[in-house]
């Protein structure tokens, strides 16, 4: 295995140990440990970080779109025929979609609370009553 992915690797530990130290209660995960050379072997094959590099960031490509799209558009995209601008390009466009359904989502909660709030107003009663009553109903 080439020397700067073992080092990426370590760092990546390092950091996480850092992070970890830093928020107790806290969790992060670690790239596998460079001594593990079976799984290196099958993730990485030529062992580079370059390799390495490239292949987090088709699986971030693919992720991405699978989380904004579907996995089935997802799939239907050769990430191994694109060039890395290209792939940023899907993942900042797939990144858009997200937050764009995110902020949906955010303002459809925040209508909806205000739309229960006014019906128990309406009502002369407090929110809890009126879950309880929704809840029975």
């Amino acid at each position: 295995m080439e020397q700067a992915l073992v080092e990426y690797i370590l760092k990546q530990h390092a950091e996480a140990d850092a992070w970890m130290a830093a928020t107790p209660g806290s969790w992060m995960g670690k790239l596998v440990d460079p001594s593990d050379t079976e799984y290196w072997t099958q993730r990485v094959p030529s062992g580079t970080l370059k390799e390495f590099q490239r292949i987090e960031l088709e699986e971030d490509a693919y992720y991405t779109i699978a989380e904004a799209y579907s996995k089935s558009y997802a799939r239907a995209h050769d990430f191994s025929t694109m060039t890395d601008a290209e792939l940023m390009a899907e993942i900042d466009s797939a990144s858009k979609v997200i937050t764009r359904e995110i902020e949906r989502e955010k303002e459809e909660k925040a209508e909806e609370e205000a739309r229960l709030e006014k019906l128990a107003s309406s009502l002369e009663i407090d929110r809890e009553t009126l879950e309880r009553w929704m809840e029975a109903a």
